[in-house]
């Protein structure tokens, strides 16, 4: 088995798509309407309000019942902020001031634990509310 695609929950797509656009450096791969947007690195955004509003067009062929149900099952738990992607930069200093620059999320100040080993890091909030982690080497 192999890891395909870490795919964020998000809002507002086109917004969100701003957003990991100018995080990844990158225009997406390809964009299924308003739904799905995919990026190189196993990155994709899925906007669930669009499934949500071809179900309300009632009746339709686009889901199963199956789908139905567990799309509108409450589980009880946040729909972001599940999972935390981290990523690697090569430069933390400059990572940290590139974002910090493009304004386009909440930023933490740098971070440093040493348990095991020494760790900078510094979080950067999406507009879903979901973490990002990035770490990387922090000066000699």
């Amino acid at each position: 088995m192999k890891l395909d695609t870490v795919y964020i929950i998000v809002n507002d797509i086109e917004k969100s798509t701003a957003f990991y656009t100018k995080l990844l450096q990158e225009k997406p791969l390809y964009q299924n309407d308003d739904r799905w947007v995919q990026f190189s690195n196993h990155i994709a955004l899925y906007n669930s309000t669009y499934d949500k509003k071809i179900m309300e067009n009632k009746p339709n062929d686009n889901f199963n019942k199956a789908y139905i149900e567990n799309f509108n099952e409450d589980k009880g738990i946040p729909k972001n902020n599940i999972v935390v992607l981290n990523f690697e930069v090569e430069d933390l200093k400059y990572e940290y001031m590139r974002l910090k620059n493009l304004c386009i999320g909440k930023i933490s100040e740098l971070m440093y634990v040493n348990i095991h080993m020494p760790y900078w890091y510094f979080n950067i909030i999406d507009p879903d509310g979901n973490v990002i982690e990035i770490t990387g080497k922090y000066g000699q």
